[in-house]
């Protein structure tokens, strides 16, 4: 144990006495002596994809309340219920499960509701 620290104590000096010699170079030229010139101007950007002139069509996607969501032939968005599972396993007790649904409710409006569950190691917690 003592070698070790007396080695790292040893590296620490040794890195410490070359710093300062490293700080003391004179300095370095970044660019040419040339002079530089004025910036040419480049080529012109490309155009921008045409939008959409409007109202959304059919099958068109839009946010929602939810997250985006179709447009149905009426121009209003669907009202399908979205959500997602989730679903840990692991050894020597991890588990975890999680669901979410979130419901639109008019144009505006949405209803969420969340649920998990967890549980890392139950041979512990007794």
């Amino acid at each position: 144990m003592r070698r070790l620290i007396l080695a790292s104590m040893l590296l620490g000096l040794a890195t410490a006495g070359a710093a300062p010699a490293a700080w003391a170079d004179g300095p370095v030229a970044t660019a040419s002596a040339a002079q530089a010139s004025a910036p040419q101007p480049q080529a012109a950007a490309p155009p921008l994809p045409p939008q959409k002139a409007g109202a959304p069509q059919p099958g068109d996607l839009a946010q929602g309340p939810c997250g985006p969501e179709r447009v149905k032939a009426d121009g209003k968005l669907e009202r399908a219920p979205h959500g997602e599972v989730e679903a840990g396993v692991g050894t020597h007790g991890y588990r975890h499960l999680a669901g979410e649904i979130c419901q639109p409710i008019g144009q505006n409006g949405a209803v969420t509701v969340g649920v998990s569950e967890s549980q890392i190691d139950w041979r512990r917690r007794r």
